[in-house]
């Protein structure tokens, strides 16, 4: 059996929140790897890292300028999901992109 990866990237959601999704799921906080770990771009020491059973996940969460004469920032996280089959891999996105999708879930 193969281990299944899945990038996501979510904008304009507090992580606090996000992360309560996590827990939701099963997840508790796990100490990020080391610099150079596989993360969105592949280099950058993730922010936060948590796992639940037979499955994982690191994020990064940046601020990006909604528009350039604005001051106005949105927060945009980027998740890379590790699981241990694709099927598991299905399973934990589907049930985390239905709380992400109703903003409050």
């Amino acid at each position: 059996m193969s281990r299944a990866v899945r990038e996501l990237t979510l904008r304009a959601m507090p992580i606090w929140l996000l992360r309560q999704y996590l827990e939701q799921l099963g997840a508790s906080d796990v100490e990020p790897p080391s610099p150079g770990a596989t993360d969105p771009d592949g280099v950058v020491q993730p922010d936060g890292s948590m796992s639940g059973d037979g499955w994982s996940v690191l994020w990064r969460t940046e601020q990006r300028s909604m528009h350039p004469q604005l001051p106005t920032k949105m927060d945009e996280h980027y998740f890379v999901f590790t699981a241990g089959s694709e099927e598991a891999m299905e399973s934990l996105i589907e049930r985390f992109m239905m709380k992400a999708h109703r903003g409050g879930g």
